[in-house]
């Protein structure tokens, strides 16, 4: 059974959580108390097993993301049941609430100083929301004016529409047919061969149209789904173009660049951030890269990180997915957990989808 997709709230609530709480990998004090609670991490007072931050206390960078994604699914779960009609509202009006959720704690909803944003939402005045989020923030507190800039920034994504989609994306097949070149929807561009599938190997389709992964054993069964991107930094469906989406057809798994095992420290360097915590090179085998690819494309590689996430956000677990320049961009995390224990098995085959140009 695959994995459940990450829900659409999570990316929009990771970032403003990051902006404004900021990381601290050493525990420091309650900016309004001076002492408890001890606050670590991602502005985290907990940790996995419940016990209080105290001082003194340091962890990892790898700990404090992985700290805070916890907290984030934790409060998400939260909020969802105790909001009448959480499903009905959009990815950036969920990630917002979970924002503030992380902020002022998950059991605000109907309780004592939270009834007029709970009014609000309960009397379906969506409108209103922005406004009653900016009424939290602590007035006359060293931190009210932090509380401001988040509560606007809360305030102005829950208003920020989300696109429609007015079609459900095409899919690819679990696998192309049996025999016969492989079969992909309309409207999608794909490997013209089949992958040379033996006991051990694994096929892995990378559909940039719905931004997954999906890996399938030799039989066909699929194993799991995960989010990348095949996007390059131009306009959409320019796989043709260099520099741009990555070009569709087959490729094979080459040579691993193990960045995170020869020094899974935050040591910067431009490369690690980049690429983050592993590279696997992907060697063409229709023609996509090298001196007869047209255009004249080279370096196709599947790696995390990413120079738009920053430092160390790059080297962050499961960092932002930015746009390449024709690569294909996953977590750092998944590179690790989900596709090197493949390469031990046998050949990893990778198919690129992408929309007809």
């Amino acid at each position: 059974m695959s994995p459940t997709p990450p829900p659409g709230w999570l990316a929009p609530a990771n970032r403003i959580i990051q902006r404004f709480e900021g990381c601290r990998l050493a525990a420091y004090p309650d900016p309004g108390t001076g002492g408890s609670p001890w606050t670590i991490g991602w502005g985290n007072t907990t940790y996995y097993d419940g016990q209080p931050v105290k001082k003194g206390d340091t962890i990892s960078q790898e700990l404090a993301d992985a700290m805070l994604a916890g907290a984030i699914e934790r409060i998400g779960q939260s909020i969802a049941k105790a909001i009448p009609g959480w499903t009905s509202f959009n990815a950036n009006q969920q990630a917002a609430l979970v924002s503030f959720s992380y902020n002022v704690g998950p059991n605000w909803f109907d309780a004592d100083g939270f009834r007029t944003i709970s009014r609000a939402i309960l009397e379906g005045r969506l409108q209103d929301v922005p406004a009653a989020l900016r009424l939290y923030v602590n007035p006359g507190s060293p931190v009210e004016a932090g509380l401001r800039r988040r509560r606007h920034e809360e305030g102005i994504l829950f208003a920020t529409p989300v696109p429609v989609t007015t079609a459900t994306p095409p899919r690819p097949p679990a696998q192309a047919p049996a025999d016969g070149p492989p079969a992909w929807p309309a409207g999608m561009v794909g490997p013209k061969i089949r992958p040379p599938i033996k006991p051990g190997d694994h096929h892995l389709i990378a559909n940039d149209i719905n931004e997954t992964l999906t890996a399938y054993s030799h039989d066909g069964k699929q194993l799991w789904r995960i989010p990348c991107l095949c996007r390059g930094q131009g306009r959409e469906a320019e796989w043709n173009t260099t520099g741009s989406d990555t070009p569709p057809g087959l490729y094979r798994v080459g040579k691993v660049y193990r960045d995170y095992e020869d020094d899974p420290t935050e040591r910067f360097t431009p490369d690690r951030r980049a690429y983050g915590w592993y590279s696997f090179d992907l060697e063409g085998l229709e023609g996509q890269e090298g001196p007869n690819s047209k255009p004249y494309r080279d370096g196709i590689m599947m790696h995390g990180g990413g120079s738009a996430c920053g430092w160390p956000g790059a080297w962050s677990p499961r960092q932002e997915l930015h746009p390449t320049l024709g690569c294909i961009r996953l977590h750092n995390q998944d590179l690790r957990d989900r596709i090197l224990p493949l390469l031990g098995l046998g050949t990893v085959y990778v198919s690129v989808l992408q929309e007809a140009a």
